[in-house]
């Protein structure tokens, strides 16, 4: 049987396929590659027309299921633009608040530095500057290690534009965090911290940094959760469609990655004085966290909680 496989973009060819040869999606792609340049195969993507819309085709199984089908001989490739491997961008994203809290960390220690950019409502607060710059490092330290070690990705690239949008939250966002070591951001004063710290019972900093690395630990330990869980679906054959575990904290929370990654903003947060940058950056983040956390609960067909248990 042979399969057409009309092009979408100008800067490919059409392309004819025997069916009875290979029936594999990569091994269509390489196909359509070598007639195309060499085409990197991670900028192309199949697709079938079904009621006047595009459906991508990217298993073995979903190729073969259109392939039955009475008068289907054509299908559809596109190429969509240059790809970044997923790993990399996340790298990139997370390697962006160690490079500027670095850079401004230590600009801050410089007094001529200082004398000329720092706040005047503010004093200089060096042992403040070394908590927070230490909580950002050791955060993004870790998502750096569970980028390379830990997480595994079902898609191979991205386009390549999407890695200045999602750097965008961690480079500019995370980073204006960096102000607050020349003292911008802070919202109030010193003794209103204080005051109100003593009515949450949160004076203590050491236990706002241990509840800080308590949350980031459960947080790798979700992570790496989710990683066996991923593998031991894939050798059951659910490599595609996945399943929610039902275990642990997962009968509780329908993202627990999201709720340790929250919670440990919100220990930063206190830690960082309430300071405006801090609280930006914990909103935006977890609204975002919030969205992705109702779309798995409408996924899985779950009503587990976001934050706190049975309750949000």
């Amino acid at each position: 049987m042979s399969l057409v496989i009309k092009s979408r973009s100008k800067s490919l060819k059409d392309t004819e396929i025997d069916l009875t040869k290979t029936s594999k999606v990569q091994s269509i792609l390489e196909i359509i590659s070598l007639r195309n340049k060499n085409i990197n195969t991670n900028r192309l993507r199949l697709s079938v027309l079904k009621e006047s819309k595009y459906v991508p085709i990217s298993t073995d199984e979903a190729l073969k299921e259109e392939a039955k089908k009475d008068g289907v001989t054509e299908i559809y490739v596109k190429d969509i633009g240059p790809q970044i491997s997923w790993r990399l961008v996340f790298l990139i994203e997370y390697c962006g608040p160690i490079l500027i809290h670095t850079f401004f960390y230590h600009l801050s220690t410089l007094e001529n530095v200082r004398d000329k950019v720092h706040s005047s409502r503010t004093s200089y607060d060096p042992f403040y500057n070394k908590i927070v710059y230490s909580m950002v490092v050791a955060h993004y330290a870790k998502r750096e290690f569970e980028s390379i070690f830990v997480h595994k990705f079902s898609q191979p690239t991205m386009p390549f534009f999407n890695l200045f949008k999602n750097s965008f939250h961690y480079w500019v966002l995370n980073g204006m965090i960096a102000f607050s070591y020349f003292g911008y951001g802070f919202l109030l004063s010193d003794s209103t911290i204080q005051s109100l710290y003593a009515k949450l019972g949160l004076s203590n900093l050491s236990l706002l940094i241990a509840l800080f690395t308590v949350s980031e630990l459960w947080n790798m330990y979700i992570h790496i959760k989710l990683r066996l869980f991923g593998d031991a679906q894939k050798k059951l054959g659910n490599a595609t469609k996945r399943v929610a575990l039902n275990e642990g904290f997962f009968k509780i929370f329908v993202a627990p990655n999201y709720t340790f990654e929250v919670w440990s903003w919100i220990w930063f947060t206190f830690a960082a004085k309430l300071n405006f940058f801090a609280l930006l950056f914990l909103f935006v983040s977890a609204g975002q966290m919030y969205l992705w956390a109702e779309k798995k609960n409408r996924k899985y067909g779950t009503k587990r909680a976001f934050l706190i248990p049975f309750i949000f």
